[in-house]
């Protein structure tokens, strides 16, 4: 069973998928840290340096390595024509983790842009699905 889920994390397209999540993730983690520490005015405040005080940083910066981390395996598995489009979906996921989990406002206008990235990204990955299925099939 354990040799079963490793394979099936050692999947590349649920890497990326993943990957987007970690991402993410990563994303929140920071921008919870910033505005904790937004308050914080010294001399080097314009940095940013200030929100290395938060645990949030912190968290963000270690799911920051994780993504790398999986981001690598990911480029050893799959060509990165394919891979980078398709981490894309960052630009969907992160404006509505933020909307959902900090109540961030998303315009009209950016709504559009999210269902024109997914739209995109139809576009993009089903070529490689077919492409997918096709070599399983002569497996």
């Amino acid at each position: 069973m354990p040799l079963r889920i490793l394979r099936w994390l050692g999947n590349p397209w649920l890497q990326i998928a993943l990957n987007a999540l970690i991402v993410t993730a990563s994303e929140l983690f920071l921008k919870l840290g910033a505005r904790e520490t937004a308050h914080l005015a010294d001399r080097w405040a314009w940095t940013g340096i200030s929100g290395l005080n938060s645990s949030w940083t912190w968290l963000g910066i270690v799911f920051v390595i994780l993504s790398l981390v999986s981001w690598l395996y990911v480029l050893k598995q799959v060509p990165l024509s394919i891979a980078f489009p398709l981490s894309n979906v960052v630009h969907v996921l992160v404006p509505l983790s933020c909307w959902l989990f900090l109540g961030e406002l998303i315009s009209p206008r950016r709504w559009c842009g999210i269902a024109l990235v997914l739209v995109g990204l139809v576009i993009v990955a089903k070529p490689f699905a077919r492409m997918e299925e096709k070599l399983e099939e002569k497996l």
